[in-house]
């Protein structure tokens, strides 16, 4: 009987040390990542891979502090790595969703079709990408808005990158009045959007007469713009007011280009 009592009070020794050093290491959680991503930055990698490695890293802490605490406990370490691959194989089937998740999120920081910073459609939900976690990518949308797309249906559809090459293209139509003559008005508007010095020269603007929807007659303008470099907003504005004042224009009126505020648009 005094044995069965020493080894129950061996067994519960074992036991509060285990929990002590699980613990201590669980306390030290709050310092692994934090401190592997400073330390990858100095060696500057790409912050996509800083982000995988550090979050791996302390993936990697907290299933040793497990391994730790049941090693300590049960004083056979063999039997632990063997019921923790069991255990792994449990885990992996009754938790599929997590695992192909975070098994895609790995994925999108090694193959990286998108950056932190990038602006990106997917799923039918456009917004910027402020962080891809175990689980989830975080947007935020140009209204504000946080979005969470897991990172299976991310890395399993097409992902539409607007923020891959420095120009995009931009499209304006502007309703042109029953009273306005047609002659000469797409002439007209191409010469007040050439003497713009922010759209791209290469392609050049095109200006087209489409129908419209009310019997009427519209005006369609796709520009290229460097969005980076210009605000795509206040470039609109400022091309909406040329595009008015050449539609209300007589014909060889010299050009008046307004000046258009500059500055950096939303995607970084």
């Amino acid at each position: 009987m005094s044995w069965l009592w020493s080894q129950r009070d061996t067994t519960w020794a074992h036991f509060l040390e285990g929990l002590i050093v699980f613990l201590v290491m669980l306390l030290l959680s709050r310092f692994v990542q934090p401190f592997s991503r400073n330390q990858l930055k100095r060696a500057h990698l790409d912050a996509a891979i800083s982000l995988l490695a550090s979050r791996l890293i302390y993936v990697a802490w907290m299933i040793s502090a497990v391994i730790v605490f049941l090693s300590v406990w049960l004083s056979n370490l063999t039997f632990v790595l063997g019921s923790f691959g069991v255990f792994a194989l449990a885990f992996g089937l009754a938790f599929q969703d997590i695992l192909k998740n975070f098994l895609a999120g790995i994925f999108l920081l090694l193959e990286r079709p998108f950056r932190i910073g990038d602006e990106i459609m997917v799923d039918g939900r456009t917004g910027i990408v402020e962080d891809v976690q175990f689980r989830t990518t975080t947007m935020r949308t140009m209204d504000g808005e946080e979005v969470l797309v897991p990172n299976s249906i991310v890395f399993s559809q097409t992902i539409v990158n607007r923020t891959r090459y420095p120009a995009r293209q931009f499209a304006l139509t502007v309703k042109v009045p029953a009273d306005v003559r047609l002659d000469g008005l797409v002439q007209r508007v191409r010469e007040r959007l050439a003497s713009s010095a922010d759209l791209a020269k290469d392609p050049p603007p095109y200006v087209g007469i489409q129908p419209s929807a009310d019997g009427g007659v519209a005006l369609e303008v796709r520009y290229w713009l460097d969005y980076r470099n210009h605000d795509p907003l206040a470039v609109q504005a400022a091309l909406g007011e040329q595009i008015y004042q050449a539609i209300q224009a007589p014909p060889d009126t010299p050009a008046r280009t307004p000046q258009v505020k500059r500055g950096m648009s939303t995607p970084p």
